[in-house]
């Protein structure tokens, strides 16, 4: 006889971990807000350091930037 078994893992927010997905929105964050108040160089930066962009995005969601 055979059996079939579905294995399910819990790894949250679409299989990769959240920090990616919160990293990506900060980024995102980031670029709309500095192209919105026609910050380009901040936009240049953001768009060629995505780290910068990230960490950036994340620190204003606090008001921190």
């Amino acid at each position: 006889m055979m059996r079939i078994e579905i294995r399910r893992e819990d790894t949250g927010c679409l299989g990769g971990g959240c920090l990616g997905v919160v990293a990506l929105a900060g980024w995102i964050t980031a670029i709309v807000r500095d192209a919105m108040m026609l910050k380009w160089l901040w936009l240049i930066l953001d768009l060629l350091l995505p780290p910068l962009g990230a960490l950036r995005g994340i620190f204003m969601w606090f008001g921190w930037a």
